[in-house]
């Protein structure tokens, strides 16, 4: 996610320092970073040489003081753990500039949590980039209790210049994005455990069927489509009530694949087996399609700036 990030701010413009613990992760993350720039490239989001400019705008270093000195903007992608972001940031305000605003890509962690370990709170605000974060375009933009508006609005308008999409969501559980997500997983992993569906079953009528009218139609609009009378009708009320309402994942199916060992990809299977499933081509045809799904949003919101244009005039 650091060297994604990376890219996507150095994409803009921006002279961005990258910082790694160890002088061992250097050529690593350098690598990283002309993989990104060669996927974007390769799949004309960037021409060859603003995709090479972005890359030369990308210092890598172990010292952090010289990464965050006269920093505006700093942000960490490190792992989802409170003490240790809390500790790595609590470092950073003693080297940077007292106006830097400063940020984190956590989507499991709360921003008045993470603020509150820090000298100046009001200056924090989570900036949430889903994976890839180079090729989604929404970005959740979260203030905690403390966080001053100045910081939120800074980091929007930094965001949609970027031209990525901004969200401002609440400091709560999951935000928006993993909410949802979950939300939809627990209804699958209900389904599949009463022996009502596979999980393959799930992820085609998710993919397949509910993913190709998303990008059209929304829940709420799908809702005033349909008709209010409607869905707060008999039929969806037995659906509601049908609806799984577990609170701990670790007492459902997942639960029970954790304690077989069954963890996921890196461990060879979980709700798959992912030693028939070639997991790097699984994400090489997940960023396919993203970037597919990307070039046409760009396209429309272009074709949108025209005919706004030409309204104006």
């Amino acid at each position: 996610m650091g060297t994604q990030i990376a890219v996507v701010l150095a994409s803009s413009g921006r002279t961005v320092r990258l910082w790694v613990r160890a002088a061992a992760n250097v050529a690593l993350a350098q690598k990283r970073i002309i993989d990104v720039v060669d996927q974007l490239v390769a799949n004309g989001l960037c021409s060859i040489s603003d995709g090479r400019a972005a890359a030369e705008k990308v210092q890598v270093t172990t010292e952090m003081a010289d990464a965050v000195a006269d920093a505006s903007f700093i942000i960490e992608a490190i792992a989802e753990d409170l003490t240790a972001k809390q500790e790595l940031l609590g470092l950073v305000e003693t080297y940077c500039h007292p106006t830097a605003v400063l940020s984190s890509t956590t989507s499991a962690l709360n921003a008045s949590d993470i603020a509150a370990a820090l000298d100046i709170p009001g200056r924090f605000v989570i900036a949430h980039f889903a994976q890839p974060a180079h090729l989604v375009d929404v970005v959740e933009v979260v203030g905690g209790e403390s966080t001053g508006q100045a910081a939120i609005d800074t980091v929007t308008a930094m965001l949609t210049a970027m031209g990525k999409r901004p969200v401002r969501c609440p400091d709560i559980p999951g935000f928006l994005w993993a909410r949802i997500q979950h939300a939809i997983l627990r209804e699958f992993v209900s389904l599949v455990e009463q022996g009502h569906a596979t999980a393959a079953d799930c992820d085609l009528i998710l993919k397949a069927g509910l993913g190709t009218r998303l990008p059209a139609m929304g829940s709420f609009e799908h809702a005033d489509l349909a008709g209010l009378d409607l869905i707060s009708g008999p039929a969806a009320q037995a659906v509601w009530a049908d609806l799984s309402t577990a609170t701990n994942p670790a007492e459902t199916l997942i639960g029970t694949l954790v304690s077989q060992g069954r963890l996921g990809m890196k461990s060879g299977s979980g709700f798959y087996d992912w030693t028939v499933r070639d997991p790097d081509e699984f994400k090489r045809l997940r960023d396919e399609e993203i970037i597919r799904r990307s070039q046409v949003n760009r396209e429309k919101k272009a074709e949108e700036s025209v005919r706004a244009a030409r309204g104006a005039q």
